[in-house]
């Protein structure tokens, strides 16, 4: 952002003299343009020298050819700011890093609004975005410091989200229409391969850091997720708690170990509950690449008999690489088994992803990530005959429209299509899901 809008006039004014100058040596009445364009840059500047932020921003928007450029943009956000209008500065930048994707100060300035407002995982994108392009050495030291600060600073964090998708396809419905149990054929009715129809869900997570030291905390959080499907039977629920210490090595490296529990319910009746570590890493070994990784063991209490208990455990890991002001792409792999009482019960999967964050057209900004993962289980299972193996691939897109806000956040749009195939008929789909919310940090 602007540091002040005093010292910054002059030198802007003079960069939208000279855009708008560019343009006037195409018409016909060059003396007459000139005369303009320096009346305009000598009012924007006494606008701007005695703070009439008002003025200077109805001066800025009655020359849209001006208001178009990309000074001009940063600078109306700027003004926007002064004024108090985030929500607007905010849309403001966001459509226009769609169209032009490469400006890094328009990023930048995103995330001083949002370091001002203390959403510091908006803040933090923006910044590591805005350094992953062509950003001056003083704006690329204030990021580094802000990210610093939000690291430092980093002691409640709320989250909130919530989503409707029609005809989810909850329950898996298969595409099979018979299936051999014990060695005998039946046929599934249409009410056992019905899809889950119009499903809605909601979320939130709290997290508390205090401080011990300037390399240690201490920090604990809860979490709870709520899906309402209809009839009741799909119907699932979760809440989670946890807690430990975490140690910030540096401002490029983090690790964090917490004690957690987890209880998790299914068609309104208990289904299990968890409890287990989890131990995270977090790492920049440059200021456009981060690794993150995370490490489980879990105890499984299944409510729906001793045959449900066992030890969950696996691990994930995870590279994002930063491109640019509006684009990244990311992988990660993830293995966990779940070592249950009953054998037929017990599988191992393993799920290797990559996506791409980038624009679109319209003011949107995507994020596709097409995936494959595999599940086998443990022994071969008495019910159908065979020790099951099923696969699955997929592709995801999330778009967001940067120039909508909704309660302070953007509202997205999620499709998802994917194919299941399997050693048992149960196991084979086809799924294509739509998905409608939006997500606002605090």
């Amino acid at each position: 952002m602007i540091p002040t809008l005093r010292r910054a006039g002059p030198p802007l004014a003079a960069i939208l003299l000279a855009a708008s100058a560019a343009q006037a040596r195409q018409t016909d009445d060059l003396s007459l343009a000139g005369a303009a364009n320096r009346a305009f840059a000598q009012a924007l500047v006494r606008d701007l020298r005695d703070q009439d932020h008002a003025a200077a921003l109805a001066l800025i928007e009655a020359r849209p050819d001006i208001a178009a450029t990309p000074a001009g943009v940063r600078l109306r956000a700027e003004l926007l700011v002064k004024l108090g209008r985030r929500d607007e500065a905010i849309v403001l930048l966001e459509r226009h890093l769609t169209q032009d994707d490469q400006d890094a100060l328009a990023r930048f300035q995103l995330g001083e609004i949002h370091f001002a407002a203390r959403r510091d995982r908006a803040a933090t994108l923006s910044y590591r975005l805005a350094l992953a392009g062509q950003l001056d050495p003083t704006r690329r030291a204030i990021a580094t410091g802000r990210l610093s600060a939000i690291e430092a600073r980093r002691d409640l964090r709320l989250s909130f989200s919530a989503s409707i998708t029609p005809d989810s396809n909850i329950n898996g419905a298969t595409n099979a229409t018979s299936v051999e149990l014990f060695g005998l054929p039946f046929t599934l009715s249409d009410d056992a391969r019905r899809r889950g129809g119009v499903s809605a869900s909601v979320g939130a997570s709290v997290e508390r850091r205090w401080r011990l030291s300037d390399h240690l905390a201490l920090s604990a959080g809860a979490a709870t997720f709520v899906m309402d499907a209809p009839g009741r039977t799909f119907d699932q629920s979760q809440w989670s708690l946890e807690a430990g210490p975490e140690l910030r090595v540096n401002d490029r490296l983090r690790l964090e170990l917490a004690a957690s529990y987890r209880d998790i319910r299914f068609g309104g009746a208990a289904l299990e509950t968890w409890t287990g570590l989890r131990t995270t890493l977090e790492a920049y070994p440059r200021h456009d690449l981060r690794w993150d990784g995370a490490a489980h063991l879990d105890h499984i209490d299944g409510r729906r008999g001793p045959a449900f208990d066992g030890w969950s455990y696996g691990a994930q890991v995870g590279r994002t690489r930063f491109l640019g002001p509006s684009a990244l792409w990311r992988a990660s792999l993830a293995i966990d088994t779940h070592d249950l009482a009953d054998a037929q019960l017990s599988y191992a999967e393993a799920r290797l992803s990559g996506g791409r964050l980038f624009p679109l057209p319209l003011s949107a900004l995507a994020y596709v990530e097409p995936y494959a993962q595999t599940r086998r289980f443990g022994a071969r299972s008495a019910l159908f005959g065979v020790r099951r193996l099923d696969r699955e691939y997929g592709v995801s897109a999330r778009i967001s429209r940067r120039d909508w806000r909704v309660l302070g956040a953007f509202p997205f749009v999620q499709l998802s299509a994917s194919r299941a195939t399997s050693n048992v008929a149960l196991g084979r789909y086809d799924r294509q899901r739509i998905e409608f919310g939006f997500t606002r940090d605090f």
